[in-house]
């Protein structure tokens, strides 16, 4: 078989696990909280840029379509062509079967795989546009390159990465390590204007983040400097689950052979152009490196460093490809397609099938720490809901079109998965670091007015008690109704209904 017959079918195979995963759960907490975003087209939000918005609405044509399948579509689009263009990279830097070991290696990461090529993230964009910036850098340090052919891929490598950033500003990365790069080894480059355009480019489309955040008081850079701020002491925990979660959310297997590669490079054991080994590494650690230091003092999430290992890989899929067809290390490759095929499927069956919750078992937090519970089966709660309100109809005569919650979180799933089904107003009741976003897409709904009614909807997961947040804000907060969700036979969680009478319009989100 050639290799591109081969690249095609990498491609292809993995598509078709990638929907079937896609369509087989429910959106996770942080997808169904994105898909928020698209309600409303801002130039910033309050947790990340807006590509992912943009994605969202290209693949849903502008929310026509709001199915699993049609919002996952994007990133399972652009694994595949992420796929080919880590392909292309691989055999312009060494070879056919370099590019198809950097396919393999790249379709067998978690991070790459799953977490930005099934789940609608801004890891998505923001790895789609890292790695096309990677394609463009390799034509600029080339030696020996035409200065045509530099001063072009400055330009897009400068409007690349201005998308990148508006995806993730984790992509400020890519900037440094190029400009490490040109301060090491080729400072000529400082004498070229189109490397200044090139910047000039970048901070112009990144411009709207900052000009965003003017008037919204830097909002989004005081919620994350509170995440990542530098504190005295040591927390280890963070640094451990750092390091196991990185090589886990990469493949342990990947993970592994990524080691065995750095050290080969350090070893000078690659044998490809010295510049091309030094941009790989300059685009791949310190990100990594840096992201292991913060947290070693704050709490970091592991898959913010993936995009690094995506270059990295790169560089370990050249020294893999002079490896001996019979050697050990190959075989590791495709053991790790396998194991992430098992991860998918498994995954799969876990989260739907799985008897009862592997979190709490107590009545009062069942379900509590069950991660999988964030994907799963979220239409049984908006049948049972609307049981519930047509009954208060019936027999009481009286209901309430408003929903409210005070968190993002179960809040987004309350309003995708019920307010919206069932053409009903929610609006998020909290403070502004627990809404996050709907403190903005409030101001477009119908707003809560006073002498309103509303339902209260929380979970034992993640419960919220509306008698002590609300208590001052409705003159009157009924007993909530219960309904048992079960999985595999087992009772899995809670929803707890709460009816608010005679809403005061006094509440104030600070």
């Amino acid at each position: 078989m050639t290799s591109k017959k081969t690249i095609y079918l990498i491609i292809l195979i993995s598509t078709l696990i990638r929907v079937i995963v896609a369509c087989s759960m429910s959106l996770g907490n942080d997808e169904v909280y994105y898909l928020s975003y698209a309600h409303h087209l801002q130039w910033n939000y309050f947790d990340h840029p807006p590509l992912v918005t943009l994605l969202i609405k290209l693949t849903t044509f502008n929310l026509y379509f709001t199915s699993e399948f049609f919002i996952r579509l994007g990133p399972i689009i652009l694994a595949g062509v992420n796929t080919f263009f880590i392909y292309k990279i691989g055999k312009k830097i060494k070879g056919e079967r370099a590019g198809i070991l950097a396919a393999l290696l790249f379709t067998s990461s978690l991070y790459s795989s799953i977490i930005a090529g099934i789940f609608i993230l801004p890891d998505t964009p923001q790895l789609f546009f890292w790695i096309l910036s990677i394609y463009c850098v390799l034509q600029i340090v080339v030696v020996h390159q035409a200065k045509s052919v530099v001063n072009r891929n400055l330009v897009y490598f400068g409007i690349l990465v201005g998308c990148c950033i508006m995806s993730k500003v984790h992509a400020v990365f890519l900037w440094f390590g190029f400009g490490a790069y040109i301060l090491l080894f080729e400072r000529q480059l400082f004498c070229n204007p189109y490397l200044y355009v090139s910047l000039l480019l970048t901070v112009f489309i990144a411009s709207p983040i900052i000009l965003w955040n003017i008037d919204n008081d830097f909002i989004t850079y005081k919620f994350h400097s509170d995440r990542v701020v530098v504190k005295n002491g040591i927390n280890f925990s963070s640094f451990i689950r750092e390091v196991v979660g990185g090589a886990f959310y990469n493949n342990p297997i990947n993970s592994t052979i990524i080691a065995v590669g750095i050290t080969a490079f350090f070893k000078k054991k690659i044998t490809i152009d010295v510049s091309f080994q030094r941009i790989l590494i300059l685009m791949g650690l310190p990100l990594i490196v840096v992201l292991l230091a913060v947290s070693l003092f704050r709490d970091t999430l592991p898959h913010w460093s993936g995009p690094g290992y995506v270059s990295l890989i790169i560089l370990v899929s050249c020294y893999l490809s002079d490896v001996k067809k019979d050697s050990v290390i190959l075989n590791w490759v495709y053991y790790a397609n396998y194991f992430i095929v098992l991860i998918c499927f498994l995954g799969v069956l876990v989260i739907n099938y799985f008897p009862g919750t592997m979190g709490d078992k107590q009545a009062s937090s069942l379900g509590k720490r069950d991660v999988t519970l964030d994907m799963y089966d979220w239409d049984f709660f908006k049948n049972e809901f609307s049981k519930l309100r047509n009954q208060d109809i019936l027999q009481k005569g009286y209901s309430s079109t408003f929903i409210v919650n005070n968190k993002w979180f179960p809040g987004a799933h309350v309003d995708n998965y019920i307010a919206q089904p069932l053409h009903l107003d929610y609006v998020g009741l909290g403070k502004l670091e627990d809404i996050h976003n709907y403190f903005w897409l409030n101001k477009t709904r119908r707003p809560l007015q006073r002498g309103d009614n509303a339902y209260f909807i929380t979970f034992s997961n993640c419960y919220s008690d509306p008698k002590v947040l609300y208590r001052q804000y409705f003159k009157k907060i009924n007993n909530p109704r219960v309904v048992v969700q079960t999985r595999g036979g087992y009772p899995a969680r809670k929803m707890f209904v709460y009816f608010l009478e005679n809403y005061q319009g006094n509440f104030i989100i600070q």
